[in-house]
Formats: structure tokens, C-alpha cells, sequence
């Protein structure tokens, strides 16, 4: 009886085995088709995103420069005068730029980049003097500054040199525009 229990036991224990196996293989199948799953893309996913509002603002104090009567094929500035505009930065970080029309009233003067008859060289310093820019063009923008703080002041001031020759000597008058942009 003993060896009967045996084999009796034996053919139990390889059902049982063939029913593992086959548990093991739909586990491993389930597995492997859940795992080939993870590595497909996904239906959906986020993406995080950042804004900064920005507010462009810039204003000007005093607004107004007398150069005076100034020599032919001669150059003024407002440095170290209480002709030294303040601009200030109402608003975001900003680039500070600064653009000049021609001279009016009689004959116009044309604004260059060097002096000549009828022509007039404007620059802009916004180290009080010690470097200037040279305007290029009228109506062109000019980078004074390329890092405006927000909500802070720039002293910025002006050198103008006369033309070397004038067809009149009247009053001129000249406008210059003041922007800010973002950086």
C-alpha cells in the first residue's frame, strides 16, 4: 500500500505541478503583456508652465533740454547741467530705446552721424558722459540701455554738435522719443 500511496501521490503531485505550470504561464503572459504596456506611450500627460506679466511702461523727467546758443561745428552736452533727463521704468524689466527726429523750424537740419552743412550729430550717454552712442538715422531706435530694471530711474543724458555750416540760424527744434521694450 505504501508504494501505491506513492504513485497515487506522484500522479497528484505532476497534476498539481501541470496546474502550477500552467498558473505560472498566464501569470508570466499576464505579466510580460502588462509590462510591454508600461513602456508604451501614454494617453496623456501634463506639461508645466510658467507667465510673468509684463507691463511696458516709461516716463520722463523733466522732458525738456535748452542746449542753448550754441558756435557752429560745435558740440554741447547736458552733463553736469539740470538739463539731464530722468527716465524712469514704471513698469517690467525692460531695454531702454531712444530715437531722435530731424531739427525743424526755417531749415531743417537732418540729423547724421558726423557734422556738415545742414547736418547735425545727436548722441545719448547714459553714463554721464563717459561713453555716448551716436544716433544713426532719424526714427531709428537706439539701444541705451539693455537692462532697464523694473521700477527703477536712468540718468540719461545728451551731447549735440552743431552742423558746420547753417543756411539760417533760427531756433531749431527736435523731438526725441523714449521707449521701452522687453529684453
Amino acid at each position: 500500500m505504501n508504494h501505491f500511496y506513492q504513485r497515487q501521490l506522484t500522479a497528484e503531485s505532476r497534476q498539481s505541478l501541470r496546474a502550477f505550470i500552467g498558473v505560472l504561464m498566464i501569470v508570466t503572459v499576464t505579466t510580460l503583456s502588462l509590462w510591454g504596456y508600461q513602456v508604451q506611450a501614454l494617453d496623456t500627460d501634463t506639461v508645466t508652465a510658467t507667465v510673468t506679466a509684463t507691463n511696458l511702461a516709461v516716463s520722463v523727467s523733466d522732458g525738456s533740454i535748452a542746449f542753448g546758443s550754441v558756435a557752429l561745428n560745435t558740440a554741447t552736452t547736458t552733463v553736469g547741467s539740470s538739463e539731464t533727463q530722468t527716465v524712469s521704468n514704471d513698469g517690467s524689466d525692460a531695454v531702454l530705446n531712444i530715437k531722435s527726429s530731424n531739427a525743424s523750424n526755417g531749415t531743417t537740419w537732418t540729423l547724421g552721424t558726423s557734422p556738415g552743412s545742414d547736418i547735425f550729430k545727436l548722441e545719448v550717454s547714459t553714463t554721464t558722459g563717459s561713453t555716448y552712442a551716436t544716433f544713426q538715422a532719424t526714427d531709428t531706435y537706439l539701444t541705451a540701455s539693455s537692462s532697464f530694471e523694473s521700477l527703477t530711474t536712468q540718468a540719461v543724458d545728451f551731447r549735440f554738435t552743431t552742423p558746420t555750416v547753417s543756411t539760417d540760424f533760427i531756433q531749431k527744434s527736435l523731438t526725441i522719443t523714449v521707449q521701452v521694450t522687453t529684453p
